[in-house]
């Protein structure tokens, strides 16, 4: 079982093997090929290979004492600090890679997501955006493991971004709840009366030229995100209206 700092490594470029033995050296402090290998449990041959290439990125070095190849680590502190530029690089050329992703001229582009993951996926995306966004959802069918993901994850960087969310939402005693919380979650609601039905399963998203469809029926668990500007200004034009009519 990989421990908490392989997940981490691994998520940030690192290959299973280059983890363990970044680990490995790391905890020794300095140590041969041989010691790493039987520490790591991985043959010599390999972790020869691997410490050339991490010596090459400048995460691990390689001197030579007494005859003997030794083997030692960057700081952890100096990696973190290589992720956070890395980090801060890619942030800035994210627009220009989204713009990227969504310019091909075949519209609209469809992508289906399922279940919880599939939901966090989409609120992750959803979060990024620089512009307030207009959510049209319920939070009584709401999955509770999403709306603690919400409080965890998503007010956190949209209040980073300074994106503030509208919500229309049924009025209903678990919405009114929710409304007063408004502050702390960066949002604001509005309560509507809607005319077929005070329970509203399909939770819709909309953000930069995006919609996003969240289904929290039990029988239809599935999210969506549809690429489409012309479908995108007509949905947000429902929902000011609605919004503009309290």
């Amino acid at each position: 079982m990989q421990s908490n700092f392989e997940i981490i490594l691994i998520q940030n470029g690192f290959s299973p093997k280059e983890a363990i033995i970044y680990l490995t050296v790391l905890e020794i402090g300095e140590a041969t090929m041989s010691t790493i290998a039987r520490r790591a449990n991985i043959e010599r041959p390999t972790v020869y290979d691997v410490v050339a290439d991490l010596s090459k990125k400048g995460i691990l070095f390689i001197s030579t004492k007494k005859g003997l190849k030794q083997v030692s680590a960057v700081s952890p502190k100096i990696l973190i600090d290589r992720f956070k530029d890395s980090f801060q690089k890619a942030e800035t050329i994210l627009p220009d890679l989204i713009n990227m992703a969504f310019s091909s001229p075949l519209k609209p582009r469809i992508k289906f997501y399922e279940g919880m993951q599939g939901f966090k996926d989409i609120l992750k995306e959803f979060s990024y955006s620089d512009t307030d966004t207009h959510i049209f959802t319920d939070y009584k069918l709401m999955p509770d493991e999403l709306q603690k993901y919400i409080w965890d994850e998503i007010v956190p960087e949209r209040k980073r971004r300074n994106s503030r969310s509208h919500l229309i939402v049924p009025d209903s005693e678990t919405n009114r709840i929710e409304k007063q919380k408004d502050i702390e979650r960066y949002s604001e609601h509005r309560l509507i009366k809607f005319p077929l039905t005070q329970e509203n399963p399909l939770e819709l998203l909309l953000w930069e030229g995006r919609i996003g469809f969240l289904s929290y029926s039990k029988n239809e668990m599935f999210g969506l995100v549809l690429d489409s500007e012309a479908i995108y200004q007509t949905i947000k034009n429902i929902f000011l209206a609605l919004w503009n009519s309290e």
